[in-house]
């Protein structure tokens, strides 16, 4: 794995005994995919208990690639964050550190005892916090009651988090299946944030160019999750800069015909184009579905309709673009 040392100031290692000093460890262990609120009560946990005893450490433990890559092949997930982005949102949550395990297969077949015992001999674990949907270990094996009961046997303490915001909303699995609907407002809201995916901005057909509405077409790793197809209200930061209202369309472009799926943003007030840059883009809300027209020029008219929707939407506050945008900044006319 190629990672930086530290991100937003917080380290990052790929071995559990590489932190030094000795100093014990409250940790938490997750694949903490898209960070969402239930992974922030959990992280918020960790610091607590961390700070229950002076001395010691909070730390987050994640694997990549994520366990069901290399267990279930055929039965591919698409993931809510890069790792790169789950790096980020972890370091804005305090921790101290953060621990990246290579998961292969002879990772797979650590029992629980013997990578709890890992944990607590190696990065000093003293608190293991943990969720009621916690398997750990061989086969998933590590389930509560097991880590409960190998706390006493070993010597550290297990603390189970149990979520109190609504039913469902604290998995991942949820919020993929409200951005498989274009359900933007509940993804939002389970993340605590507004999605966003990052990709490198190809050539396309130029299609929108002729209509007069130029587009970025926004390439992206094939196992990120998109939002379902639709046109969409939105935010475009390109490489870095501030960011600027965008439309973006997810589909096949039907009114040409049957096309390979596609993201492309209009972005608006833009000037120049953003060939081979990295492009983020942010969902707000959903304005239409994809729909065939009859003909370009109704197509084009349709543009301009949701255009004006995305001048009029309302904007997200700076705080749910961090850790994404530069010192998160918001758009002059953001809400909340």
């Amino acid at each position: 794995m190629n990672l930086p040392s530290r991100i937003g100031g917080c380290p990052v290692y790929t071995d559990l005994g590489a932190f030094g000093g000795g100093e014990p460890t409250a940790l938490t262990l997750g694949r903490f995919d898209g960070v969402h609120e239930g992974h922030r009560a959990l992280l918020r946990a960790t610091l607590a208990a961390a700070r229950e005893s002076p001395g010691t450490r909070a730390v987050a433990v994640t694997l990549w690639p994520p366990p069901e890559w290399l267990l279930r092949p055929t039965e591919p997930r698409a993931l809510l964050t890069t790792l790169h982005d789950r790096l980020a949102l972890l370091a804005t949550s305090g921790v101290d550190a953060i621990v990246v395990l290579s998961f292969d297969r002879e990772f797979a077949q650590q029992s629980p005892l013997e990578f709890l015992t890992r944990l607590r001999d190696e990065a000093g674990m003293r608190d293991l916090v943990s969720g009621p949907n916690a398997r750990i270990g061989k086969g998933g094996a590590g389930t509560p009651s097991v880590l409960r009961s190998l706390s006493r046997e070993l010597g550290f303490r297990f603390r189970e988090i149990v979520w109190h915001g609504p039913a469902g909303t604290n998995r991942s699995s949820t919020i993929r299946a409200a951005l498989a609907r274009g359900d933007i407002a509940a993804a939002n809201g389970g993340l605590g944030r507004t999605y966003s995916l990052e990709g490198m901005v190809v050539r396309g057909a130029g299609e929108g160019l002729k209509l007069g509405f130029a587009t970025a077409n926004v390439s992206h790793a094939d196992w990120l999750c998109v939002p379902g197809d639709g046109v969409y209200a939105g935010l475009s930061v390109a490489d870095g800069s501030e960011p600027l209202r965008a439309a973006i369309s997810i589909g096949t472009r039907p009114t040409y015909g049957e096309h390979p799926r596609v993201v492309e943003a209009h972005v608006l007030d833009a000037e120049g184009d953003f060939y081979d840059r990295p492009m983020r883009l942010f969902f707000v809300s959903r304005l239409r579905p994809q729909r065939t027209f009859s003909d370009t020029g109704a197509l084009a008219e349709a543009i301009a309709v949701d255009i004006a929707a995305v001048r009029a939407a309302p904007l997200p506050s700076a705080e749910t673009l961090a850790p994404f945008v530069r010192d998160a900044h918001a758009p002059a006319g953001s809400v909340g």
